[in-house]
């Protein structure tokens, strides 16, 4: 009877053993790993970035100067419009503060520095909700990933129609099927949004999927005007970056017609989009072949448009990396507070 009776007792030690040891990594070892990959990256592209710096220096001291000033409240008003969507997108299932939300849209970018970036997203926007609502929050973070996807995905179709137009070539058949075939994944990612109510039955039916379904129940409460809502937070958050991609390009005497730049920044977003990263170092590499692939079609200088690259990379990815390092500690997991 001791025995049995020591059982649970036994059980309950382990449990408060790995939770401490599992706040301690969030709160010290995860930071410091967080840190040593960013120090890593950065020495890895030690002479782009010097040339960055170079170029910083001479934008700013120029009379375009102010570029760099509107860029960095460009950067904090895209992860404010996302931090919004997700506030938005939780509140089907509990009620979140805007700041809460920020917090776990910027840890999210932190942990996604040592994971596939969907993941770290994932984990640290289910990180400050209720325990009882994380995994239920899967669906909604997927309806939220899933439009922003689409905007780009349809926005970056028409750029590539429009370069493809005005390709001073005329361009081989390859560049007519990934165009159909864009056109088509576009028209496929409407249609599987119009089923989203469907996506819960559909899983319960089949058995080995069945226990999952109720992670999806959650998109049955979206209607059609909550739906459009967040396809403006999306489109809103997309125009704010590409207009910081154009005053960057503008900062560095980028010299070209605007709706030139806006094709190349819009095919730059809709590979980054397309091409999956495993890390953030991959998609600084995807970001910096994909600018210079684009923009060789045009006259202009690749220094100019890596450094405008490298320099969106430092203050749209980077920079939030940083400051989300601070709000993983805070993650909620494991601790006995409900929320």
């Amino acid at each position: 009877m001791l025995f049995v009776s020591l059982i649970p007792m036994q059980n309950n030690v382990n449990y408060a053993a790995f939770r401490r040891f599992f706040l301690f990594l969030l709160q010290w070892v995860l930071p410091v790993v967080i840190i040593w990959l960013v120090i890593r990256t950065l020495q890895q592209k030690q002479q782009d970035l010097g040339s960055v710096w170079e170029a910083i220096q001479v934008a700013f001291t120029g009379q375009n100067g102010w570029w760099l000033g509107l860029t960095i409240l460009l950067t904090a008003l895209n992860w404010s419009i996302e931090a919004w969507k997700w506030q938005v997108l939780a509140r089907k299932l509990e009620s979140l503060s805007f700041y809460t939300a920020l917090r776990g849209v910027l840890a999210g970018q932190s942990l996604g520095f040592i994971s596939q970036a969907n993941v770290g997203d994932l984990t640290g926007k289910m990180g400050f909700l209720q325990a009882k609502n994380r995994l239920n929050s899967i669906g909604a973070f997927l309806l939220g990933s899933t439009l922003q996807f689409l905007v780009t995905l349809f926005a970056g179709t028409l750029a590539y129609t429009y370069f493809l137009y005005r390709m001073p070539e005329h361009p081989g058949v390859g560049h007519f099927i990934a165009l159909g075939l864009l056109w088509l994944t576009t028209l496929l990612t409407v249609y599987v949004l119009s089923l989203k109510h469907k996506a819960a039955p559909t899983l319960e039916r089949i058995s080995w999927l069945a226990s999952s379904a109720r992670f999806f129940r959650v998109l049955e409460t979206y209607s059609s005007g909550d739906v459009r809502f967040l396809v403006f937070l999306a489109s809103f958050r997309f125009l704010t970056y590409s207009i910081q991609f154009l005053l960057v390009l503008y900062g560095f005497g980028v010299s070209l017609p605007v709706l030139d730049q806006l094709t190349v920044v819009w095919l730059l977003f809709l590979t980054k989009s397309v091409i999956p990263a495993f890390s953030f170092l991959s998609d600084l590499g995807i970001r910096t072949f994909s600018t210079l692939y684009f923009f060789s079609f045009y006259r202009v200088d690749p220094a100019l448009v890596t450094s405008a690259s490298l320099t969106i990379w430092l203050l749209n990815i980077l920079l939030p990396v940083l400051v989300g390092i601070v709000f993983v500690a805070q993650l909620r997991y494991l601790k006995n507070q409900p929320a």
